[in-house]
């Protein structure tokens, strides 16, 4: 009697929770709760947690919970940033997995299906993760991610595997395509808010070399990127992405689960991708670039390329960032290139 009960209520408790966090995004919301109710398998539960939005943003919502009786609006009186919102429907998720979501972004048809079966066939896996398209909302262009691939079949990464990895390249977990239990993601902590936009990179690399993680090379999202967006906001505040850098090195150095090499070799890494958001943006950004030279050459070469602007600009500069930080593996980068087979149309989201 009691394994029929305990079956009963285990088929009755939700098994996948979206956690989506809204700051004034009632203009494309819809388009991304849209495109996860029409998941096979469709989540559980698709928790909003409106974080003090002040444009139509609620109304927008509770015009969808009306015709999706899955979602559940979680309404904040004022704003407490992205981090606090996430932290709030991880508390709220009542799902064995989450996912979490961010309200301008779309997931592909295929996301949840193959992340599930991902971590059914490894239960070891904290959390299962893919690839995804990145479209930049600026340039209108659109280019797949990871630049390298961790795996080119699906595949468990044990924590020994994902530091393997980790010493050739990063980058490579994507948070609007991660499905992480519930469970581990408690036990972790959820995300911590003293790690602005890596706080959610930080978490899931830690889980991976804690436990091991899926990786599938499927494209799960449109990751529409805007100035905006968390992470190209704080790119382009030198004192808060030094300060975010040296938080995370702390962290990760008292942390036993990241290899003792990591923190150093995460700095480059990170150091790069914020000098690609300071070179591509159109001006340049020169105050960026020079608190990323590394000695008197590379500042003086990194603030000349973004006084030389355009595109040549941007090519100086990107030439030098590499050389100077060593990002990742330029093998991967041609493996992987040429693993990824020609589109003759991307997919299409507004």
């Amino acid at each position: 009697m009691t394994d029929v009960l305990d079956q009963l209520v285990e088929e009755r408790s939700p098994r996948l929770s979206v956690v989506m966090p809204n700051f004034n995004h009632g203009a494309v919301i819809g388009n991304a709760i849209r495109a996860l109710v029409a998941q096979v398998p469709p989540a559980d539960e698709i928790i909003v947690v409106d974080d003090g939005s002040t444009d139509d943003s609620l109304a927008v919502l509770e015009g969808l919970a009306q015709a999706y009786a899955s979602l559940r609006i979680v309404s904040l009186p004022r704003n407490g940033g992205a981090i606090a919102a996430l932290n709030r429907g991880l508390h709220e998720a009542r799902g064995t997995y989450v996912y979490f979501g961010a309200a301008d972004d779309l997931t592909l048809p295929g996301l949840f299906g193959a992340m599930l079966d991902g971590l059914t066939r490894y239960p070891e896996a904290s959390f299962a993760c893919c690839e995804a398209i990145v479209h930049d909302v600026e340039t209108g262009e659109r280019s797949p991610r990871p630049p390298v691939r961790p795996s080119y079949s699906g595949a468990f990464l044990a924590p020994a595997a994902v530091a393997s990895t980790l010493l050739h390249i990063d980058n490579w977990i994507l948070t609007g395509t991660v499905v992480v239990r519930r469970d581990a993601m408690l036990a972790a902590g959820g995300f911590d808010a003293k790690l602005g936009a890596f706080a959610d990179s930080f978490v899931f690399r830690r889980l991976s070399l804690q436990t091991g993680c899926y990786f599938a090379p499927v494209r799960g999202l449109i990751w529409r990127a805007s100035a905006g967006g968390l992470s190209r906001s704080q790119a382009a505040d030198p004192a808060a992405a030094m300060q975010m850098i040296a938080a995370a090195q702390e962290q990760m150095r008292r942390d036993p689960v990241f290899p003792t090499w990591y923190p150093a070799v995460f700095e480059r890494r990170w150091r790069f991708a914020i000098g690609r958001i300071a070179a591509l943006a159109r001006p340049m950004n020169r105050v960026m670039l020079a608190h990323l030279g590394r000695g008197p050459l590379g500042r003086t070469i990194l603030t000349s390329a973004a006084a030389l602007g355009g595109s040549v600009g941007s090519f100086t500069a990107l030439a030098w960032l590499t050389l100077q930080e060593r990002p990742t593996s330029f093998s991967g980068l041609l493996r992987t290139r040429l693993a990824r087979t020609p589109r003759a149309e991307w997919p299409q989201g507004k």
